[in-house]
């Protein structure tokens, strides 16, 4: 099994009292608005290059509109940018860290899922001896 590695946290704002209830408020519903597979996978989309909302909906397979509502809160929440350009409206992430940020989860979801891996192999070892 491997060993954890720990790093610092160079992210981690060190603050006490009222303002850190705030950040953990601001932080939470930002997260909120990404926990929906499809806001996810806009911030996939948008890690290269500013895409039209056409374009995000034809790579999402989604209607316009659906779409539209995706982006309306990101927006909302900071997430995303638009701007317009004649009858096109162009979106991007807000920060690139943001990217940053969900690959580091895929990346933690996939260790999780080998962990769990690791330890259920001796479990189905076991049932399929029984079995």
């Amino acid at each position: 099994m491997r060993k954890a590695a720990y790093i610092a946290k160079p992210y981690a704002i060190p603050m006490k009292g009222p303002m850190d209830e705030s950040l953990y408020e601001i932080k939470a519903k930002i997260i909120a608005v990404l926990a929906n597979p499809k806001r996810l996978e806009i911030i996939d989309l948008l890690a290269d290059r500013e895409k039209t909302v056409s374009e995000l909906a034809e790579a999402l397979g989604l209607a316009q509109a659906a779409t539209s509502q995706h982006l309306a809160v990101m927006r909302k929440a900071g997430v995303v940018d638009a701007r317009k350009e004649g009858n096109f409206v162009h979106y991007r992430l807000a920060d690139p860290k943001i990217a940053d940020a969900c690959g580091v989860m895929s990346r933690a979801v996939v260790d999780l899922l080998v962990n769990q891996q690791e330890k259920l192999r001796p479990v189905l070892a076991v049932a399929r001896k029984q079995g």
